[in-house]
């Protein structure tokens, strides 16, 4: 298997010069560096590390030319299509739909166009990763697809915390889009609570001086030890103010017995499981022409931070309430990646392959 991805969006906290020393100490292989491209391989899979965005169609063209594949797997985080429509020229192509404001229809879409979607339709198959995803591409384009969950939780390292270190109520990818005004509301009205603030894609430097501004907020960097983070938090709050496909923070926290607030949109109340609490927000209805993480004034609804500040403070004032609600998640979040199928997408290629094969003999 190869993958052709940005070499930065691979590690995002780590600088360029430091990714082939990082990379080896995880085990890759490095093969080479050249033309801004780092190519190792990992666990049998070969990956190309694209320094710079406007190489990434040629990259793929290359790589697919060389190889002998029956199809391309193409995720829709690419603004401009331009890995689609390099895709479609030289393979079936197999469309991974898991962030919904880059679909080019649609009331949320960053990039409207009607040549956009009709390249999707041109795709062998897509898959949506949640229900809302799904229903999603049925409403606004009619375009069927196959709703596979990823099984991003098996093999993962998954520690129970240890209660006396689990202290923090915590927010990751502080940022506009993730609802961080919420967040700070709650560490407003709750000064005695120590709140933990973890940088991500999103988060900017007026994010930063607002967070910094309250004494009870401490800021994490991002990282890749997801379990330090969920070590120290005794409830995760994922106020949410866009069209999330799913939330797999959510579901990573429960399965450690964290319990998560977490907004009522989209594939948020999907990521919950059926357990409490979804809470209601106002989404972000309008987003500029170009994806920022900085929202125009306006743009950002102002939100009722009550229902947040209120469930919150109930919830840490009621050892009994939180240890029902701690159980509750593991046990949902258990059963749910139980149900997982790993080799779900494997078995997808092999039915698009066969249904071709079919077709031809007819």
């Amino acid at each position: 298997m190869h993958v052709v991805a940005p070499l930065k969006g691979q590690i995002q906290y780590r600088e360029l010069a430091d990714m082939p020393a990082y990379l080896t100490s995880l085990g890759a292989r490095i093969i080479d560096r050249s033309d801004h491209l780092l190519t190792y391989e990992h666990r049998g899979v070969t990956v190309h590390g694209v320094e710079r965005a406007q190489d990434l169609s040629r990259a793929v063209a290359r790589e697919l030319e060389a190889a002998s594949t029956d199809f391309a797997l193409v995720s829709n985080d690419d603004p401009g299509m331009m890995l689609l429509s390099a895709a479609l020229r030289r393979a079936r192509v197999l469309y991974l739909v898991h962030t919904l404001p880059q679909l080019p229809f649609g009331p949320r879409a960053f990039y409207p166009s009607e040549s956009a979607t009709a390249m999707i339709r041109r795709t062998a198959g897509i898959v949506s990763i949640s229900r809302a995803t799904h229903d999603y591409l049925e409403e606004y384009a009619g375009l069927p697809s196959e709703v596979i969950y990823p099984d991003v939780y098996s093999g993962v390292s998954l520690r129970d915390p240890d209660p006396a270190e689990q202290r923090y109520v915590t927010l990751v990818n502080a940022c506009q889009y993730k609802g961080i005004d919420l967040f700070l509301a709650m560490a407003d009205a709750l000064p005695d609570v120590p709140f933990l603030a973890v940088e991500g894609w999103g988060t900017t430097d007026a994010d930063r001086a607002a967070l910094a501004a309250r004494p009870n907020i401490e800021i994490s960097p991002g990282g890749d030890d997801m379990d330090a983070i969920y070590g120290r938090t005794r409830v995760l709050v994922m106020p949410s103010l866009w069209d999330e496909t799913f939330g797999y923070c959510c579901v990573e926290a429960m399965l450690r017995g964290v319990p998560v607030l977490a907004a009522d949109v989209c594939g948020m109340r999907e990521s919950k499981l059926g357990v409490d609490y979804v809470l209601p927000v106002r989404p972000i209805e309008r987003y500029p022409e170009a994806t920022s993480a900085v929202l125009p004034k306006g743009r950002v609804p102002e939100q009722d931070p009550r229902p947040w500040i209120s469930t919150l403070r109930g919830l840490l004032s009621d050892d009994d309430r939180y240890q029902r609600l701690a159980r509750q998640s593991r046990d949902a979040a258990t059963a749910f990646v139980d149900s997982l199928e790993p080799d779900a997408i494997e078995r997808l290629l092999i039915r698009l392959r066969d249904d071709v094969g079919v077709a031809a003999t007819r």
